[in-house]
């Protein structure tokens, strides 16, 4: 198990150092000058060429790398090139808020896939299992930004029930929940549906049924214990994703959240904000699937076997 805890730690940091250099790099070649941004059109050089030294960006490329590689061990993300807060500070105040629009997602997701996924599987080939299966085929081809919108303009707009904009009380948390959720829960039923689908084909549940236990200890107690395995690293592995990639759900509903930070630092090419935004999203990432594998190795002892 020890072996195993250090292989997926090795793994874990190569992941972000890659991350965090990729990111690095892309945006030195493709954002352009953040001086020219900052400054009016027809600035002269020489004005430019401060607003550069004050940033940072007058020096070779590789020269600012070491620095932020050096930073980032001393948990120094550097500064804004807007405002000159911490970035390290500003990051650490919106992820609470992606964090837990994240935790609210999943629990809505899994229990509405749980519901809709043991239907199914209990309903196989009849009607209530083709319902399921046409909401899952429309859900998957239904785009999130476009969701988002839709859901904006009837529920906040037109009929003015929810907000349609910031986090300000439990009912701003609607219509970005439904959003991702529509998003979340077709691959969430498939894998229920399909999990349960085998288990309740094994040998130990129609021993079980044979012995006469209730339907339903058969079910959530028998069968799911079988079909627990891709449902633990599924979940871990949506958490992962809303926490590193709502960004658009963010920017649309002004969630003032991770991504919705770095998505404003991208539009103003404030280089030490998306660094550090997708440094947080990345981290997070890593460590929710470090999570679901220690839960998988629990879960499984033939995974600790393997990495023997």
């Amino acid at each position: 198990m020890l072996l195993y805890l250090l292989k997926r730690t090795l793994q874990m940091f190569i992941v972000v150092f890659g991350v965090v250099t990729l990111v690095f790099f892309i945006l030195r070649i493709a954002s352009g000058d953040p001086a020219q941004l900052m400054n009016p059109p027809g600035q002269q050089e020489e004005l430019v060429q401060l607003t550069r030294e004050r940033l940072g960006t007058d020096q070779p490329v590789m020269a600012q790398y070491g620095l932020y590689l050096v930073g980032i061990t001393r948990f120094d993300l550097g500064n804004s090139f807007h405002g000159g807060q911490p970035v390290l500070d500003e990051v650490l105040k919106a992820l609470p808020n992606t964090a837990l629009l994240a935790v609210v997602t999943i629990v809505f997701s899994s229990t509405i896939a749980l519901i809709l996924g043991i239907g199914a599987t209990l309903q196989a080939d009849k009607l209530f299992d083709r319902i399921v299966l046409v909401y899952v085929s429309l859900a998957l081809a239904t785009p999130s930004f476009w969701l988002a919108i839709v859901l904006v303009l009837y529920f906040s707009v037109r009929l003015q029930w929810l907000p349609a904009i910031d986090m300000d009380g439990p009912e701003s948390f609607v219509l970005p929940v439904i959003t991702l959720s529509v998003a979340l829960t077709p691959v969430l039923i498939r894998t229920i549906r399909q999990s349960f689908l085998e288990a309740l084909g094994d040998d130990h549940v129609r021993a079980a049924r044979a012995r006469g236990i209730p339907e339903h200890r058969v079910i959530f107690i028998h069968a799911l214990k079988v079909a627990s395995l891709p449902l633990v690293t599924l979940i871990g592995l949506q958490l992962g994703l809303i926490l590193a990639g709502s960004y658009v759900v963010e920017f649309i509903f002004n969630w003032p959240g991770i991504g919705k930070l770095t998505l404003d630092a991208v539009a103003s090419r404030n280089f030490p904000m998306i660094q550090g935004g997708v440094l947080v999203a990345a981290v997070a990432f890593v460590l929710v699937n470090f999570a679901v594998d220690l839960a998988y190795a629990v879960l499984d002892p033939r995974i600790r076997r393997n990495s023997k």
